[in-house]
């Protein structure tokens, strides 16, 4: 893990250097900026619709019926998926990818409270969280949705 934020912020660094030190005119550098801009724009589309599938997968699940530990592997997608949206639009985004991670530390904490405590109202209350989570998702998917 810490050999990937390590490449990743090398190539960051990199590629500001070599931004900061070129010799383009402003036409060049507008149509460079829109190219990284479209593309960052297709990479929060395909992130956005990744984690509206996994969530979808999570809702799905019954958990007051099943317990906990039927979540568990749709929530570690979820939780993939949102650090993913997380990277891609927080530049764009960040009181929403704020908020995503908020809901996700939200399921986190009633899934470590369920598996504490089992009973109706803990599992109700992983339910409850997930479909602030949900509902979060499908708002910020609509926020996105303009420039996909």
């Amino acid at each position: 893990m810490h050999r990937f934020l390590a490449a990743c912020l090398l190539a960051l660094l990199a590629g500001g250097t070599t931004a900061g030190c070129s010799q383009d005119d402003d036409s060049s550098s507008s149509a460079a900026s829109t190219s990284a801009t479209s593309s960052s724009a297709a990479e929060v589309c395909s992130s956005v619709d990744e984690l509206k599938t996994s969530v979808a997968a999570l809702k799905a699940v019954p958990v007051v019926q099943e317990g906990v530990s039927a979540v568990e592997g749709a929530f570690a997608t979820v939780q993939s998926d949102v650090a993913q949206v997380v990277r891609d639009a927080q530049s764009q985004y960040a009181t929403q990818t704020a908020g995503l991670t908020a809901d996700v530390t939200a399921v986190q904490t009633a899934v470590s409270q369920a598996q504490a405590t089992p009973s109706r109202a803990t599992l109700d209350a992983v339910a409850g969280s997930i479909r602030t989570l949900s509902d979060d998702v499908t708002a910020f998917a609509g926020d996105v949705a303009s420039t996909c």
